[in-house]
């Protein structure tokens, strides 16, 4: 027989555990309605195929070769910027933790992706310059889309050939 202790022990906990069960429910609930969703805030994808994935096949052919171009120049400084990540990410875990090895390989990271972002927004400027107002609407519409975005044309999105999709995606040991 449990004793008045014990039973106030175990309706504290039961109590606490509905509690956690409905504020995460509620939780939830906001943060998947409707009004709490803001979509212009979405990050835009990784490269410029986004801005054509709607337009018709005739008007991609047309930029197709500037979307090549776009993805040649940037390719170096992603490769970089992979390259700064495992660095960051081998030196986190490093059995001999150094923080001031770890601050520089995080400067170097941020100078990377600053430099891989301002070219980033170079080439989406010059290619949206391109596109009259109801294609830009069109690629602004695929960025607020809800849900998984599906790729075309291998893991590169449409213009980037498959092979060209970047570096090949390591598996976690």
């Amino acid at each position: 027989m449990m004793n008045r202790k014990n039973l106030i022990s175990l309706g504290v906990l039961i109590s606490i555990a509905i509690n956690l069960f409905f504020i995460g429910g509620i939780g939830y609930r906001l943060i998947n309605t409707p009004e709490f969703d803001i979509p212009s805030v979405r990050p835009l994808p990784p490269n410029l195929g986004w801005v054509v994935r709607d337009l018709s096949e005739e008007r991609r052919s047309e930029l197709e070769p500037q979307l090549l171009n776009s993805y040649e120049r940037v390719r170096p400084i992603r490769e970089e910027m992979f390259t700064a990540q495992r660095n960051v990410n081998e030196l986190m875990t490093s059995s001999l933790f150094d923080g001031k090895s770890l601050n520089q390989a995080f400067k170097a990271l941020r100078a990377t992706s600053d430099r891989y972002q301002a070219l980033s927004h170079k080439q989406t400027i010059s290619l949206l310059e391109q596109l009259n107002e109801e294609e830009r609407t069109m690629a602004m519409k695929f960025v607020q889309r809800r849900g998984p975005r599906a790729r075309r044309e291998g893991r590169g999105g449409f213009g980037v050939p498959p092979d060209l999709g970047g570096p090949p995606r390591r598996r976690a040991r």
